[in-house]
């Protein structure tokens, strides 16, 4: 089966933007045109008409959205600003957004950095797409963490290599260019109309200077230095620091109706197995940063700072579903015995509905659980003349730690059921022919109750430094930058379940009363009070059975990357040249359990760890031409890798030699990075105060594309040679692609009479067409293409 994909992705903005003076924008784009093509700006800056001359002069494709813009919108997290970026499209969780994908590309596969340090995955096990484990949830970063936002579609050397879809820098907030004490301080409150409570809160706090110690003691500059003095610390204020803080509360909470249908190939294709009527009574999630950094800068040629950030969020959830199982348990007598392929009988008072059976449940979710991204750095930037040093050393660490997930369940009797999703698509009918009563919970005994706790931390040291001289091949904008960069990665996850045996409690005197949802359509059951439950665990009612390690679960990997590179930029009248090779070293150790079931259903578990290495070159060849002072035309070739995720290429498996054949499922160290080669033009017209249009073409081609794979009936698996098995894993494959269109416009009704020139528009698309292997007839459970 060939799989391809179309993704559209659109955003259309009309509010009362900022005006800015169009003196100001052209002295920018003045500015735009002075600046060398190879100087490489990796931090977005504050404003919004000094963004987009970055982008103008950028050597490379890339987006560029200031702290200007992104407080101009509602967007609780990074996740959600970026979303309104050209060639970024979303994915939400809980309504908000976490995860975003570049020109369509699996988040998995491309690369993130915060002021430069490589950001990390806080939850490998809650990636989207396959789990790959490597994809940034950017909603663990409130807006208020971040001072811009820089999209980088074609890689250059002096980037990290992952980003086959591209990357993205989020900008701290610097104490580099102050120049006078500043405060700055915002607060906010909404209203959730989705439940009668509290609405979304926002608090954040943003303070600096620059000072010195002079002859009558502390000196705090308040404006630019007229008089620098003599010597090396010729700056009478060499000190600074800025220090932020960010608090965003909501309580988001939208119910649902889920349905899970049959797909047997027997039963009608509108026939469910499932429903689940779920009611989230609160996501209450504490969104949380706090940061700062200080420099010493004793010239205008030598800086040195140090930087903390930590941004995250804690997360309580309570959630109340009404399930109706089993649907697909209906046996149909034919001929004198069982017939399920007889498929499942007709409403006989509708032709519309079934009539099935049902054993309803109501469950309850207790969960608390708190992301967490901290990132220390400390480094500096040396200039001695035209030659210049930067470097850093940082230590990034991820963490996700489930500290409750109480879960409680609740069954009633089997009971006769009817269900219509025909006459009513949106919205099914359901039927009690018996008459029984859903809200009674006296209908209702518990049958299972758990807490499980989950802990993983992913840690990163990483060194950089680059260098950066003249050459003088063509003129004096030639340049060539050398670097060097080391990442030390650790990553670990570890579950722990907790299972309780209690005796067959009622669900009276253990709920509330019944919620009814969907416009009283249809009940939610009873409401579980998840406050008695934990008071049957804390007070040992309910026994339990002892935290148990869960192997299954288990992450134990260390992967160290060693990269160097070189790369040219010249100017040569109106054309930009860029080029130039990255080399990646990566040694790993990838670990985890194979978990096997013996014949005699006895279960054995044993720690593995599989080494593997691979090294690759990146080049990449950039032009850009100034066709006019506003209009820019690029044109590139680029390469990129996504490494194979965590849960991809972990040695952790499932035997079971209970089966004929044998069924296993495993990861694949053996697995290859995927890597791209990457084709792109675009054409840029340079709008005022900030505005633009442009339209960009993309062609990503990929090798080694890794794709989940079932393998039925082969004897090679390495977890049992010469044994007859179906194997469930991750593969690599030949070839894919994504080839795509994008255009940004964005412009500012300037000319219009007063108050419309406040108004202005801001919208983008996407579309991409993607195409993989994804199996063949050998490679399907049903073994057909």
């Amino acid at each position: 089966m060939s799989q391809h994909r179309f993704l559209l992705a659109t955003l259309f903005c009309a509010s009362a933007l900022g005006i800015v003076h169009r003196a100001q924008a052209a002295a920018a784009m003045s500015e735009a045109n002075a600046t060398p093509v190879g100087e490489v700006v990796v931090t977005a800056p504050r404003q919004e008409v000094t963004a987009r001359v970055v982008q103008m002069t950028a050597p490379n494709m890339i987006s560029v959205r200031a702290i200007e813009t992104i407080k101009k919108y509602p967007d609780f997290n990074a996740a959600e600003a970026l979303g309104r970026m050209p060639g970024i499209s979303l994915s939400s969780d809980t309504g908000e957004g976490r995860f975003v994908q570049i020109r369509g590309i699996d988040a998995n596969l491309d690369g993130a950095t915060y002021g430069g340090v490589p950001l990390l995955n806080t939850f490998p096990g809650g990636t989207e797409s396959g789990g790959g484990g490597r994809a940034v949830e950017f909603d663990t970063i409130p807006t208020g963490a971040i001072d811009g936002i820089i999209v980088t579609y074609t890689l250059l050397p002096d980037h990290e290599a992952e980003g086959l879809g591209g990357s993205i820098e989020l900008t701290p907030r610097t104490a580099a260019n102050i120049t006078k004490p500043f405060l700055e301080a915002d607060i906010g409150w909404g209203d959730e109309l989705l439940r009668p409570r509290t609405g979304p809160f926002n608090a954040e706090i943003a303070f600096g200077a620059r000072f010195g110690l002079g002859d009558h003691g502390l000196v705090i500059q308040n404006g630019p230095v007229d008089a620098p003095r003599a010597g090396f610390f010729s700056n009478p204020t060499p000190f600074s620091f800025v220090f932020s803080a960010s608090r965003k509360d909501d309580r988001r909470a939208v119910d649902d109706l889920e349905e899970s249908y049959i797909d047997d190939g027997l039963a009608p294709s509108n026939a469910v197995s499932r429903y689940d009527l779920r009611r989230y009574d609160s996501y209450h999630r504490r969104r949380f940063a706090y940061g700062g950094e200080f420099d010493f800068q004793p010239n205008d040629d030598h800086r040195w700072y140090a930087r903390a950030d930590v941004a995250g969020y804690t997360e309580s959830v309570h959630k109340n579903f009404l399930l109706f199982t089993g649907l697909d348990a209906v046996e149909v007598t034919g001929d004198g015995g069982a017939c399920f392929e007889c498929g499942i009988p007709v409403d006989p008072n509708n032709p519309h509905g079934f009539l099935v059976t049902t054993v309803p449940a109501v469950t309850l979710t207790d969960e608390e659980e708190v992301h967490r991204n901290t990132i220390y750095t400390v480094g500096g930037v040396d200039r001695w003349g035209d030659v210049t040093l930067d470097y850093h050393a940082a230590y990034s660490r991820a963490t996700f730690h489930v500290r409750r997930n109480i879960g409680a369940e609740f069954d009633g009797p089997v009971i006769p059921f009817t269900y219509d999703n025909v006459s009513r698509p949106n919205f099914p009918i359901f039927g009690l022919p018996a008459g029984t009563n859903l809200d009674d919970p006296n209908l209702y005994t518990l049958t299972g109750l758990n807490n499980d706790q989950e802990y993983d931390i992913d840690e990163e040291y990483s060194y950089a430094a680059n260098l950066t001289f003249p050459v003088h091949l063509f003129n004096d904008s030639d340049r060539i930058k050398l670097g060097a960069e080391a990442r030390l990665r650790d990553k670990t996850a570890t579950e722990i379940d907790e299972s309780f045996t209690a005796p067959p409690l009622s669900l009276a005197g253990l709920s509330g009363p019944a919620v009814r949802y969907y416009n009283n359509l249809y009940t939610n059951g009873p409401q579980i009070n998840l406050y008695a439950i934990r008071n049957l665990i804390n007070t040992g009612v309910a026994v339990s059975s002892g935290p148990q390690f869960n192997p299954g679960s288990y992450i134990n990997d260390r992967e160290n990357i060693y990269a160097g590179y070189a790369q040219y930029t010249t100017t040569i009248g109106d054309w930009g040249f860029l080029a130039g090779v990255r080399v990646e070293a990566t040694d790993a150790d990838y670990g985890g359990f194979i978990q096997t079931t013996n014949p005699d259903g006895s279960v054995t578990n044993t720690l593995q760890f599989r080494p593997e290495s691979y090294v690759n070159a990146f080049p990449t060849v950039q032009v850009r031409y100034n066709f006019t002072p506003r209009i820019v035309i690029r044109a590139t070739y680029s390469t990129g890798m996504g490494r194979p995720g965590f849960i991809q290429n972990t040695t952790a498996a499932s035997v079971d030699r209970t089966q004929s054949p044998l069924a296993i499922t495993r990861g694949n160290p053996n697995l290859r990075p995927t890597t791209g080669q990457n084709f792109d033009l675009a054409l840029e017209d340079y709008l005022p105060n900030g505005g633009i249009i442009s339209v960009a073409l993309f062609d990503k081609e990929f090798t080694n594309y890794i794709v989940p794979r079932i393998q039925n009936g082969i004897t090679t698996d390495p977890l049992a040679p010469g044994v007859l098995a179906n194997v469930t894993t991750f593969l690599n494959i030949p070839s894919a692609y994504a080839r795509g269109v994008e255009a940004d416009y964005h412009q500012k009704f300037v000319w219009l009479p007063k108050p419309l020139n406040g108004f202005g528009i801001e919208a983008n698309v996407t579309w991409v067409d993607s195409r993989i292997l994804e199996y063949d007839a050998a490679t399907s459970l049903s073994g057909k293409d």
